[in-house]
């Protein structure tokens, strides 16, 4: 005996159930990759950190001007595309090694695979961040550190800030949206190879050549 309509019915209708059910408690394995590639954590990240002592910026948006024609300094963001890092310009004031320094960062970035977080920050001139992590998650991301003094012999002078930037290399192809961000630190550092405590707290110490070239990241 044929089946009736009704049966027919019910039976259409169980179907579509049981798929529906099946999909809500399905996982996709995939998505689950690219959301836990898109959050991490690296505590020895990749990260350059160029100063400006006589500047109010280390980068500037090539791309994008104020009202007097002059490009504005770049704030928190992520670098996603070759095309976007061409964009960032060096600004005065910033050393010819940490120029070629910085152009070689962006230029060898894998942006296929990799993302620069660029982040400005301020420091006491005869000081230097330590990066102690980078945590990423989508369109967020936060870093910690500690503040410890540059060696002594490093060109300096006390009571005075600069302008510093971070560029940390981060090990995913993250959105070019970043929605928050932040950072947390302590100063001094508590461990550290730094054999040194204090700089004449009065003196403007003028550096040399050997201590540039070794510490000029810093």
């Amino acid at each position: 005996m044929s089946p009736t309509r009704r049966a027919l019915l019910g039976s259409a209708a169980a179907g579509v159930v049981g798929a529906l059910a099946g999909c809500s408690g399905a996982s996709d394995p995939e998505a689950e990759s690219v959301q836990r590639r898109a959050s991490g954590t690296d505590t020895d990240p990749t990260v350059l950190k160029p100063r400006n002592p006589n500047g109010e910026a280390v980068l500037v948006d090539g791309a994008e001007t104020d009202g007097e024609g002059d490009p504005i300094s770049v704030g928190r963001e992520l670098v996603t595309s070759a095309d976007r890092a061409a964009e960032l310009l060096v600004a005065e004031g910033v050393t010819d090694a940490d120029r070629d320094r910085i152009r070689s960062f962006l230029d060898e970035t894998d942006y296929d695979a990799e993302t620069v977080y660029v982040a400005p920050a301020g420091i006491e001139s005869c000081e230097r961040l330590h990066i102690d992590s980078v945590s990423w998650n989508p369109q967020r991301v936060e870093y910690e550190y500690c503040r410890e003094l540059r060696p002594p012999d490093e060109a300096c002078e006390t009571d005075t800030r600069v302008v510093l930037a971070l560029l940390f290399r981060l090990p995913v192809a993250l959105d070019g949206r970043i929605t928050g961000s932040g950072s947390s630190g302590r100063s001094p550092c508590q461990t550290t190879d730094t054999e040194y405590a204090v700089i004449d707290g009065n003196a403007t110490v003028p550096g040399n050549a050997t201590a540039a070239d070794e510490w000029s990241e810093f």
